[in-house]
């Protein structure tokens, strides 16, 4: 059985992806602190780097994080997970407090 490095938590919360022509809005079906799982009906290759903004209730400012894609699916169920890449000390910080805070009000 394989052993991720963070636990995933099952959370539906909206978070952009960015792209120059435009941002297009995904929920999460998982996230934990090293990647995201979004349903999508386009999902996109795999090995594709993209930036994501997650709104928080830390701040108006989202939280600005790179991924790469790293499985992408039409079936059974539309989506696609997203490693973070890069992830900065402060990015990092924000995601594990927004992450202990959805677990909270999910008990």
């Amino acid at each position: 059985m394989e052993e991720r490095a963070c636990k995933r938590m099952a959370v539906q919360v909206g978070c952009w992806l960015v792209e120059m022509d435009g941002a297009s809005c995904f929920y999460t079906f998982d996230l934990s602190e090293g990647g995201v799982c979004v349903n999508t009906d386009e999902p996109l290759p795999v090995g594709r780097v993209v930036t994501l903004q997650f709104f928080t209730p830390k701040g108006a400012a989202p939280v600005t994080i790179t991924a790469e894609v790293v499985w992408s699916r039409l079936e059974p169920s539309a989506g696609m997970g997203l490693r973070f890449t890069d992830l900065d000390p402060t990015a990092l910080q924000v995601i594990k407090e927004f992450t202990a805070l959805l677990q909270r009000r999910h008990k």
